[in-house]
């Protein structure tokens, strides 16, 4: 009989073999995921291709949508997009209900199919505005209605802020405008790393997302349906892509440290403010964000849309639509 020595010293022994094969296994499947991520990556950016115009600045490209109406145009209209998607959501439900206007759509620095402009620094609403601005400057010098949507609402009223004879009115739709997370900087550490988080996006965070979009979807849209063709409308799968999944989550950490120091500058808001929320909006709190926003501008008003959550413009396009249109044909 072998003694409890030996059957411990067996058991070692028999994880010590074990032990490089586990090890294999795990890097097999971490290989296998990687590749799995870099080819849907690859995938939309095969299905969903650049469909408007570049604009080169000094660090790269801005892609943007720019469509006129047959006469002449009612206004300028330009869209800036939230987080985890691109110019084609608001472009896609928006500009068909706006065809008097000039509507401009931009994918911000690093997502849809716009350039990042300068690596992680370009997180930073000031800098995505003041790259934004450059190429508004040059192709649309008239004065504009800004639409933004969620997290586009930082860069968007730090333009309406920084360039006021620019803007007519800002009208912003489930608006992320004060500070909202908490310690979010090192959980997304892995994520907004510019050495581990192309690999861990790859690896974890895009194949997760892809399991989990539908999912998603319906939170952001609750308690309204999700479209039947919204992912390929909005061009959703765009974000599948790594380092867009990696812009996008420093853009979210950058958001919520910016608007520390620029909610407070509110009151110095010129132009109109509208803001646009729906009342079951479980991403974005209304009351902490867009009625908080209003209450601070000076020329704000709040429309709450009864029993519709974080996509207003999806839910409510002809109510938003009719606001907008106030806004450009005002002095």
């Amino acid at each position: 009989m072998k003694s409890a020595p030996d059957h411990s010293r067996l058991a070692r022994e028999r994880g010590r073999k074990r032990f490089p094969h586990a090890f294999a296994l795990v890097l097999c499947l971490a290989f296998g995921l990687g590749l799995y991520g870099e080819w849907l990556g690859r995938q939309a950016s095969i299905a969903y291709p650049p469909r408007g115009e570049f604009h080169q600045l000094a660090n790269g490209r801005l892609h943007y949508r720019d469509i006129r109406p047959e006469g002449a145009s009612l206004g300028t209209i330009v869209m800036v997009h939230g987080a985890w998607s691109g110019h084609a959501d608001l472009f896609s439900t928006l500009a068909p209900a706006l065809r008097d206007h000039r509507v401009i759509a931009i994918d911000r620095p690093g997502e849809g199919w716009s350039e990042r402009l300068g690596g992680s620094q370009m997180a930073s609403p000031a800098r995505q505005a003041e790259a934004i601005m450059q190429l508004l400057d040059a192709v649309a010098p008239e004065r504009f209605v800004l639409v933004a949507h969620s997290l586009g609402a930082p860069l968007s009223a730090h333009i309406a802020l920084e360039r006021p004879a620019r803007v007519k009115g800002l009208v912003l739709l489930g608006a992320v405008t004060h500070p909202w997370l908490s310690n979010l900087k090192h959980g997304a550490a892995p994520v907004t790393s510019a050495w581990l988080g192309p690999i861990f996006n790859r690896v974890v965070s895009i194949p997760l997302t892809k399991l989990l979009m539908a999912a998603g979807a319906s939170f952001a849209f609750a308690p309204d349906a999700v479209p039947p063709d919204y992912a390929d409308a909005a061009e959703l799968p765009l974000l599948l892509r790594a380092e867009t999944f990696r812009d996008n989550a420093q853009d979210i950490v950058a958001a919520d440290a910016f608007l520390v120091g620029q909610a407070p500058r509110y009151k110095d808001l010129k132009a109109p403010v509208v803001a646009i929320a729906g009342d079951h909006d479980a991403v974005i709190s209304p009351a902490a964000h867009s009625a908080a926003m209003v209450r601070a501008a000076p020329l704000g008003s709040l429309i709450l849309l009864p029993g519709v959550g974080h996509m207003p413009h999806h839910a409510a396009a002809d109510i938003i639509a009719r606001a907008i249109r106030k806004l450009a044909v005002g002095p």
